[in-house]
């Protein structure tokens, strides 16, 4: 199962400074999340933007 939403970031790369996020959920491994533009290609998200375990994430709302 994935799932996606999209997190206020001001980058660069989208002029309305957003990224979307995307977590893929695996069995006996932890679930991994990618951060990157709506504009990225596939194998853009693949090699250039953020991965990590899925559980590295802290909401940003929940931190403050």
């Amino acid at each position: 199962m994935t799932n996606t939403f999209e997190a206020d970031t001001r980058g660069e790369s989208d002029p309305d400074g957003r990224l979307r996020s995307v977590v893929v959920t695996y069995e006996g491994t932890p679930d991994r999340r990618t951060l990157y533009p709506p504009t990225a290609t596939e194998t853009e998200r693949l090699t250039t933007w953020l991965t990590a375990d899925a559980d590295a994430f802290e909401r940003l709302d929940e931190m403050r």
